[in-house]
């Protein structure tokens, strides 16, 4: 994401518009990653950077982002009813037990406001090239916990109401195939195939278009827009 930062930005502001956030808004941002939620934000905007890792917490920090939070998913350091709005984008199909997460995040926030979930849907295409291509090229494997129907029943049982799912299709967007695939290879961290190999993996699982402007991988996630009652 350093290396390149707009690569993703068509997924970022799709989350920004369907959170829908308002001037003044108090925003936890769950779990952050290296904190590039902010570059797509309006400056009114306070952005609270939850994360459960301590390498991304420090990158964090070492990046200049301020109110970054070390915590688990299951006990968040913010008092009940303190936040507007919480994202999570592309991270929850890590976590195997989600509805302790569900738990926080209705404690979190005050009534009327908002929790808004991108990630990889249960039986798609992403779904089948992180756990084939890339579970089979990275030495630590992947296996993920992908959103379904079940798990929008769950949000709704702690209070939620759904106000959108929505499946929707985009592209990450680079110059080259050859950024494409490095980027792909730094970011799931893909130890057992070099570059070109990871844009043959990706042209058969996903596909991309190429023309003389860009290089546009195929990618796609279920966004959730939940209301606490």
């Amino acid at each position: 994401m350093t290396l390149y930062p707009s690569a993703r930005a068509e997924e970022f502001l799709h989350i920004v518009r369907i959170a829908d956030m308002k001037d003044g808004d108090i925003v936890c941002d769950i779990p952050s990653g290296g904190g590039y939620l902010r570059h797509f934000v309006d400056r009114t905007t306070t952005l609270c950077h939850i994360e459960t890792s301590e390498v991304f917490a420090d990158l964090c920090r070492a990046n200049g982002v301020p109110h970054v939070l070390l915590s688990t998913l299951e006990d968040i350091p913010v008092k009940i009813g303190a936040v507007d709005k919480i994202i999570s984008l592309a991270a929850l199909h890590h976590v195997d037990e989600k509805k302790r997460f569900f738990s926080e995040a209705s404690r979190m926030l005050r009534k009327g406001g908002t929790l808004t979930i991108a990630d990889v849907q249960a039986g798609s295409a992403i779904s089948e090239f992180l756990d084939g291509f890339v579970n089979e090229h990275n030495t630590m494997g992947h296996k993920g916990t992908y959103i379904s129907a079940e798990t929008q029943g769950e949000i709704e049982r702690w209070g939620f109401t759904m106000r959108e799912s929505s499946l929707i299709p985009f592209h990450w967007e680079f110059d080259s195939p050859q950024a494409m695939g490095r980027f792909s290879q730094l970011l799931f961290g893909i130890d057992k195939a070099d570059s070109v190999q990871v844009v043959e993996g990706i042209r058969k699982h996903l596909a991309y278009d190429l023309d003389s402007h860009a290089c546009r991988m195929n990618w796609e996630l279920l966004f959730l827009n939940a209301k606490k009652l």
